[in-house]
């Protein structure tokens, strides 16, 4: 760009430009890949870890000729995913193609060597970033190019994230795809983010530090997102945040406090759908749909009953099934978003089929228990299906394969606090604030076990996680759980979560989802707090101890 290469050019010191990498981030769910597949009477049966019910189903039946109807597809619980499971993956089709040569069901799981081999990873990425600042801090131009290496595969997409990023400046992202003889990567959790927020969040410091501004502050002008916007402003009174050491720190130990902004594109499931039937005089949910330990179990079950003004525990929920309804995939932060609607959807029809056979139903509001239960067994049978309606302002992309962009985009931002050991080169987090803007959530209980959750995996991709290659043979070396390190209990921060839940009051059900925007920040918060802690900015992850000790860039004044 003419302005970049205008201030380069005339040794601009507003102008940063700066290189950051990062290493290959495994998906390490705790249940592997593993699929049991039995043939009878034609029918293919399915029982399979997968982030998507439906979607393998559809698969399944176009791989090998079927109709939809003769492949039954099970998974009511998964193990963790982090997007790994989101294929017909080898284990499948093995499981499938041995059950058909030897006429017997057929069981195959990854052990954990091949689960961190071959089960896909988060790209290595190596970005460049530039920013130039005006004279009156404004930000003038922007640009980000990033190399990923993803294997045996391609679809790097860390640079253009930054696109999305401060305000409307004229900007280059330009990502790159490097293909290798190494496994192929999967999309993970976030995908893109973490890598894109590890770059540009730490320029966007160093950038406050050259127009001698607060971190914050500058973020708060160069930010045009008025979520982030309200998560600024509380973190403006955050002790954590506004009781921060400042200038430079001596001894051993020193104590540092970061923050980074993230984003994430708000992303929904158009066919979307949610079967209430009356069986037995009890109410049944059945969706397609499979939970992955975020909860969509108890969400669906809360919908309902939140809707009918009835305990959740008086429903029966059916989940995991291909027979059912269609029900929309574990990723991409849009099935709390897409199914819950649908659920609010089904039960509104629901009460509309039981006013038709009970009078005393009411038309609104909570029902009396007694009513209600007289209602479902005089509806014996009785079945409707409730769809996820569109936006009041519609979507900014058609109907993609039951994938949509929806209008705006969620935020956070995350404060951490680190201790570093400068003898020893250790970075052990202390605390962590995140601020979550997703608009309403739907039970918070388990949306802050996503938060928290995202936080643990965000210290690990910041301290730990490195796959590590054979560079003459390409052979995978971190092949365990004691040389691919993840974090444990002692590793994480005390976390707080702060929801601000407006800003999506045109969405249905007034909420998006949070699982990608909480973890997309988190390395970056903590590399922004080690260099405040130490007065040397690192620029390659995982932040080992050799990396920190060797380092040789200090921040300026005795540290």
């Amino acid at each position: 760009m003419a302005r970049l290469r205008a201030a380069s050019r005339r040794r601009d010191p507003l102008l940063v430009a700066e290189e950051y990498t990062t290493a290959t981030q495994v998906h390490s769910p705790l249940e592997p890949h593993v699929s049991v597949a039995r043939w009878e009477r034609g029918d293919l049966h399915l029982y399979v870890s997968t982030q998507s019910v439906s979607k393998i189903a559809a698969k399944a039946a176009k791989r090998w000729d079927l109709p939809r109807e003769r492949v039954h597809l099970v998974t009511e619980y998964v193990g963790g995913g982090f997007g790994a499971k989101n294929s017909l993956s080898a284990d499948v089709v093995a499981a499938v193609e041995l059950s058909r040569l030897t006429g017997t069901p057929v069981r195959v799981g990854l052990e954990r060597a091949e689960e961190l081999t071959d089960a896909g990873h988060r790209p290595g990425t190596r970005t460049r970033v530039a920013l130039l600042a005006g004279q009156d801090g404004s930000l003038r131009a922007m640009s980000v190019d990033s190399h990923g290496d993803g294997g045996v595969s391609v679809g790097s997409n860390a640079a253009v994230l930054a696109a999305l990023m401060y305000g409307r400046s004229p900007r280059r992202v330009r990502d790159f795809d490097v293909v290798t003889n190494r496994p192929p990567g999967e999309p993970m959790r976030g995908p893109g983010g973490p890598p894109m927020a590890w770059a540009l969040e730490q320029a966007v410091d160093t950038m406050a530090e050259r127009l001698g501004e607060d971190p914050l502050t500058l973020r708060r002008r160069w930010d045009g997102n008025p979520k982030r916007q309200a998560l600024y402003e509380r973190v403006a009174d955050l002790a954590l945040w506004r009781d921060r050491p400042r200038g430079g720190r001596t001894g051993r130990f020193r104590r540092g406090v970061g923050l980074a902004a993230a984003g994430w594109p708000y992303l929904l499931a158009p066919d979307a759908r949610v079967e209430l039937v009356v069986e037995g005089g009890a109410l049944v949910v059945r969706s397609a749909t499979q939970d992955i330990g975020t909860g969509i179990r108890t969400l669906l079950g809360e919908v309902v009953a939140d809707r009918f003004g009835v305990n959740a525990t008086d429903l029966r929920v059916e989940i995991g099934q291909s027979s059912s309804v269609h029900g929309t995939g574990s990723f991409g932060s849009r099935t709390t978003t897409s199914m819950g609607p649908a659920a609010a959807d089904a039960a509104d029809r629901l009460r509309e089929a039981l006013r038709e056979l009970s009078p005393d139903v009411p038309a609104a509001g909570p029902v009396p228990e007694h009513v209600f239960k007289e209602a479902l067994a005089a509806a014996e049978g009785v079945s409707v299906v409730g769809e996820r309606r569109s936006d009041r302002w519609g979507q900014l992309t058609p109907n993609m394969d039951d994938l949509a962009v929806g209008r705006g985009m969620s935020g956070a931002v995350h404060v951490m606090e680190v201790e570093v050991d400068t003898l020893l080169g250790r970075v052990r987090p202390t605390r962590c604030w995140a601020g979550i803007a997703a608009g309403r959530v739907y039970n918070e209980r388990l949306a802050r076990n996503q938060c928290e959750g995202a936080v643990v995996q965000g210290v690990g991709y910041a301290l730990f996680e490195e796959r590590r290659d054979d560079l003459a043979t390409g052979v995978v070396l971190s092949d365990n759980l004691e040389d691919y390190r993840i974090p444990g209990m002692g590793d994480v921060p005390e976390t707080e979560v702060y929801f601000h839940e407006e800003g999506f009051e045109h969405v249905v059900g007034g909420g998006v989802g949070l699982g990608e925007v909480s973890v997309v920040g988190v390395a970056a918060a903590l590399g922004n707090a080690v260099y405040d802690a130490t007065g040397r900015r690192p620029h390659d992850l995982p932040l080992r101890p050799d990396r920190l000790i060797s380092s040789n860039r200090p921040k300026g004044g005795q540290r």
